[in-house]
């Protein structure tokens, strides 16, 4: 009888030793995750700041008016991104500018791409402060940035788009870019 109680406290010992290990490791391994993820954190401000930067000097080495860093969006349906468009005022006065984003060419409904020629259908997809008008002094630039969150019913496909920066005094534009959006999914 004495040697069943051993084996059991010998089973129960080593349970409660494994128990603790098990522990253990949970908490290095959540240790580790943790630290990951402050990594992951730092690394995309890092990238955010570079990307800021990059635009800022290819505006003013580029001699632009408008640096805008990507020619193609990715972005999954029901998905979201941030865009970093790059403005330098190369006038001797001050530019007093809304932004505009239009689309020139949409798929339909089978992925057949059409013209659409329109600024107000797709508005929803760009997140900023349509009724504001911004101040750039002379020789000045700014970095703005635009949220592109897409609907979950939109269609798979490249839309075509034109990103306008105009001039609120003349109603002329100050200059502009063609980018892509391609939906997947």
């Amino acid at each position: 009888m004495s040697f069943n109680k051993r084996a059991s406290l010998e089973i129960s010992i080593q349970a409660i030793v494994i128990v603790v290990l098990a522990m253990t490791i949970l908490g290095l391994g959540l240790g580790f995750v943790r630290g990951l993820f402050k990594n992951i954190t730092s690394t995309t401000e890092d990238v955010t700041e570079q990307v800021r930067q990059k635009i800022l000097d290819d505006l003013i080495t580029g001699d632009k008016k408008i640096a805008f860093p990507k020619t193609e969006v990715l972005v999954d349906r029901g998905g979201s991104t941030i865009l970093s468009v790059g403005i330098r005022n190369k006038n001797n006065n001050d530019l007093d500018y809304k932004l505009k984003f239009c689309a020139v060419s949409a798929p339909d409904t089978t992925g057949v791409i059409i013209p659409t020629n329109d600024c107000d259908k797709f508005a929803s997809w760009f997140q900023f402060d349509t009724t504001k008008v911004y101040k750039l002094s002379p020789s000045d630039s700014t970095i703005r940035n635009i949220k592109i969150t897409l609907p979950s019913v939109a269609t798979s496909g490249s839309y075509f788009f034109t990103f306008e920066v105009s001039d609120d005094v003349l109603g002329a534009p100050y200059d502009q870019k063609d980018f892509f959006i391609v939906v997947r999914g």
